[in-house]
Parts: C-alpha cells; sequence; structure tokens
C-alpha cells in the first residue's frame, strides 16, 4: 500500500510540474479545482453544518477555528478573515506524499475558498499574500467577503 502512495504521489508531481507550462490563469484554475476537491472530501460538510447552525461571523470564525483543522488560526480583521501558517496546510504536503511546490499552495486557495464560501453562504474572494512554496517564510491568506 505504501507503495502505491508513493507511486501515486510521484503522478501527482509530475503532473504539478507540467502545471509550470501553463499560462497562470490556467495553473489556477486547475489547481483552485483540486482544492475544492479536498475541501469536499474533507471539512467542507462540518463548514456547512457550522454555517447551518449560526450567522454571525465572529461565531462562525471561532467554530472554523475550533472544528475544521488548519494550519493557522483564523481571525477576523474588519471586511476579511486572515489566517498566517508558518507550515503547509497541505495534508499530503505534511505526509511527505507530494512535494512542496508553488503549486499546491494554489491548491490550499482553492480549498479556503471552498470552505469559506460555505461557512459565510456567499462568494469569497481568496488571496494568497505570502506563501511557503513561493519562498516566503509564512503563508498569509486572506478572505475578502462582502457584508
Amino acid at each position: 500500500m505504501e507503495s502505491l502512495l508513493r507511486q501515486t504521489g510521484r503522478m501527482i508531481d509530475l503532473i504539478v510540474e507540467s502545471l509550470e507550462d501553463a499560462d497562470e490563469e490556467t495553473r489556477l484554475r486547475i489547481m483552485e479545482r483540486c482544492g475544492e476537491a479536498c475541501a469536499e472530501a474533507g471539512d467542507l460538510g462540518v463548514a456547512r453544518k457550522i454555517a447551518e447552525e449560526t450567522d454571525d461571523i465572529d461565531e462562525i470564525v471561532a467554530r472554523a477555528n475550533d472544528e475544521i483543522a488548519w494550519c493557522g488560526e483564523w481571525v477576523k480583521e474588519g471586511d476579511r478573515i486572515t489566517a498566517v501558517c508558518t507550515y503547509c496546510g497541505c495534508p499530503l504536503v505534511r505526509q511527505g506524499v507530494v512535494k512542496l511546490t508553488g503549486a499546491f499552495c494554489l491548491c490550499s486557495r482553492g480549498w479556503v475558498k471552498a470552505i469559506f464560501e460555505a461557512l459565510l453562504k456567499r462568494p469569497v474572494r481568496v488571496e494568497l499574500e505570502k506563501a511557503i512554496g513561493f519562498g516566503d517564510e509564512i503563508c498569509k491568506y486572506n478572505v475578502h467577503y462582502q457584508h
């Protein structure tokens, strides 16, 4: 089983490396969709449950911190919600299945978008201000939403 996981990780790495040949918009669209799929397979149900139980943004942020695993703490700052991570939030990277690359940071951006659109029940814009996979020392995600 471990060799199959290693083989799958290598295949994913090669696919992601191949995306470097694609334009930025295509790479972003593909990797964000991967992040959305990851959210669907994991914590999206928890986010939807939280959204059903409260509309209070402060409570939503607090519950997201308590109930949804992430690499940093979400903090409400005006009309945005931010998180700073000192390590990669991707479980595939953390478990050594795939290599950390900037493309996986785009995948995490899609995960954040899916989770917060479910939590807030409205479209959001996710800004990846800094990313370890891009050579920064931290990752910083900003979730922009309309009141």
